[in-house]
């Protein structure tokens, strides 16, 4: 007997997933079913004998394993025949039941093939109860536990690389083979796809996370993933380690900016002059645009001063100036008998009307007791004008004065000019004074920040404070480094169970492949299209065998903890695939040797051995119709895989 050595865990002494019973329903409302078949947990065989007059093939093996699949939830039980159309013409109100044993809780589940809405199902109850909806049903409970029990326990919820969820459908295309994909292709399980989302590697994945080879296929991908980022954040740390001396040589060139020296300027060359010499000259500029700055207050003040003397000097000529103007104006309103020109003239501020209430300085009294201003007033009136427009005397009298004031105003413009000029010089000084201002402040602006810029790269780089940007990489590079470290952790635990679990499946795999006929030994690459080898035998039907004793290997090492098999395998006529009947009971015999821990369900077209003949839990024929599986003939039962 071949043993799949086991770890200190506890071993399981049942399968997770198994099926006592299945029933065959001619309606929902029967009494008794059409056909009742009795499995246990161990090897199971259902045959059906080769004759004379029969090859043993059509009687319903084949469909005994699609209805299997079917009441196990696996949406494509028909997909590649006609079963259901067959069953539906055949037994329109018909159904299949069984009692499926999940993780020790027993379920009976009933469905009908006419529609899913019929799917019944519930925990310790008789088929009939079931069928006749005499209890609650809890169908949609049988299928989540299943999902649970068997696809739960993964070390993953999906297929790596992808956001495809791993499915129960998926595991049970492994477990249940589809007799159509030949036993050729290990990996393989159906002939229309089961909607893997790599077809390449996800069944590969898929029994990996089974065996317990791979505890998280994400560690892998995440420890690739963290240790490329390291790459890059550890670049970017030398980087950012590199750039103070870089900013510290840009700080240089600003400060040779500021201080106007030109492209070819010695200064400009890095290292020919200490970066702290270009910083005491940028120091010493600073303090001379504070003396300018100084000087350029100073100047303004005496500028101003200036400026109020000139205009103090100014002003009482420029007050004659206007006065004169308006006594123009008013003497030229009045020629011309424009009352309204002269009451506006009057207002005005330079009018001697205006100036009645102000000292006359000249004659030290006021202007309104001057008798000049006032023998000047009386004739500036409406009444008056009046009477000097008859009278031309009066008229020629006015033009004479107006000429008298004429020359007067040119002679206060005269005397003006000088302090004009003056103004204008000052206003020009003081102009010239602001630039020279405005540019003293932009250019100790900007050494001040040139001289801040390099006082913090300066003491980053002689190590006299931190960088703020620096330390935060730092930071982020030590919880990086923690990451990985951690998943390296987890993916060297990973790689010694790989180990330990590779180690024990091969032994297993190697001591199976000793007890059969004509062959020497047994190896595992479960990276390898054919991840069991068997060797030295090349016969045709190798593929047959390494297929089953590989599936058969993996099902009897259900029962360690360390996997993730539900201990259940279902094999649809695999000697028929060119596998000789002596290797064939060779190897079911190591097979009946390994317990009940699992429950191996095998259908072929052979008569079985005196030594197997407890195993077999079913025999069907095409002799007579009852010996049928639906005890008449469906017409759907495939033919047999030699005469293709």
């Amino acid at each position: 007997m071949v043993e799949v050595q086991t770890s200190s865990h506890p071993q399981r002494t049942t399968p997770r997933l198994w099926v006592e019973t299945l029933w065959l329903l001619d309606s929902l409302d029967t009494s008794k079913p059409l056909r009742e078949i009795l499995l246990s947990r161990g090897v199971n065989l259902v045959l059906s004998a080769p004759s004379a007059e029969s090859t043993g093939h059509g009687v319903g093996k084949t469909a005994f394993c699609q209805i299997l699949r079917f009441v196990l939830e696996d949406p494509h039980w028909t997909a590649d025949g006609s079963l259901l159309d067959e069953l539906k013409h055949a037994f329109p109100e018909g159904a299949a039941a069984a009692r499926v044993h999940i993780d020790d809780e027993a379920w009976t589940v009933v469905k009908p093939w006419r529609h899913q809405l019929g799917y019944r199902a519930a925990r310790q109850a008789g088929w009939a109860a079931v069928a006749h909806d005499e209890v609650a049903n809890e169908h949609a409970s049988y299928v989540e536990t299943l999902k649970r029990t068997m696809v739960g326990s993964f070390p993953a919820t999906t297929f790596p690389g992808t956001d495809q969820p791993i499915e129960w459908k998926h595991l049970l295309a492994w477990l249940s083979r589809d007799q159509n994909c030949r036993y050729l292709d290990y990996y393989h399980w159906r002939s229309s796809g089961i909607g893997f989302p790599f077809p390449a590697k996800s069944p590969t994945t898929l029994m990996k996370m089974v065996l317990g080879l791979l505890d998280d296929p994400g560690v892998l991908h995440q420890l690739k993933t963290q240790q490329k980022k390291l790459a890059q954040e550890e670049a970017k740390l030398e980087e950012l380690r590199r750039r103070p001396d870089i900013l510290r040589d840009h700080v240089k060139h600003q400060l040779a900016e500021a201080l106007g020296q030109p492209e070819s300027s010695p200064f400009r060359s890095t290292g020919l002059f200490p970066v702290h010499n270009l910083k005491a000259l940028a120091e010493q500029r600073c303090e001379a645009c504070n003396l300018e700055l100084e000087r350029c207050h100073s100047e303004r003040e005496a500028l101003e001063l200036q400026r109020s003397r000139v205009l103090a000097q100014r002003e009482p000529i420029a007050r004659n100036l206007k006065i004169t103007e308006n006594k123009i104006a008013q003497d030229e309103a009045l020629l011309a008998g424009n009352s309204k020109t002269l009451e506006e003239l009057k207002k005005k501020p330079e009018s001697l009307q205006a100036l009645l209430p102000t000292l006359c300085t000249a004659g030290n009294v006021l202007f309104g007791d001057c008798h000049y201003v006032r023998k000047q007033l009386e004739t500036v009136s409406i009444d008056s004008q009046r009477q000097t427009v008859l009278r031309g005397s009066d008229a020629d009298m006015y033009r004479q004065r107006i000429a008298k004031f004429s020359e007067a105003a040119a002679t206060f413009r005269r005397q003006l000019e000088p302090s004009d000029r003056e103004l204008m010089e000052i206003s020009n000084s003081l102009t010239e004074l602001d630039n020279r201002r405005v540019d003293a402040l932009a250019q100790r602006q900007q050494l001040k920040e040139a001289i801040k810029n390099f006082e913090t790269y300066d003491d980053i780089v002689e190590s006299r404070s931190e960088w703020p940007e620096l330390e935060q990489q730092k930071s982020q590079l030590r919880t990086l480094e923690t990451q990985i470290d951690q998943l390296k952790l987890q993916v060297r635990k990973a790689s010694e169970n790989y180990t330990a679990r590779k180690a024990k499946l091969a032994s297993a795999f190697d001591a199976l492949a000793k007890k059969l006929p004509s062959i020497s030994w047994g190896v595992v690459h479960e990276d390898e299209p054919r991840p069991f080898c068997l060797g030295n035998s090349h016969s045709a039907a190798l593929a047959v065998l390494e297929m089953l004793a590989g599936d058969f290997v993996c099902l009897a090492d259900s029962a360690n903890a360390e996997s993730h098999h539900p201990g259940f395998l279902l094999h649809d006529s695999p000697r028929e695939a060119e596998l000789s009947e002596p290797v064939f009971w060779a190897f079911l015999s190591e097979a009946v040797g390994q317990g009940d821990a699992f429950q191996y369900i095998v259908t072929t077209s052979t008569r079985a051995p005196e030594a197997f003949r407890q195993y077999v839990r079913l025999e069907l024929g095409n002799h007579r119709e009852d010996e049928m599986l639906f005890l008449q003939r469906l017409g759907v039962e495939q033919a047999s895989l030699e005469s293709r």
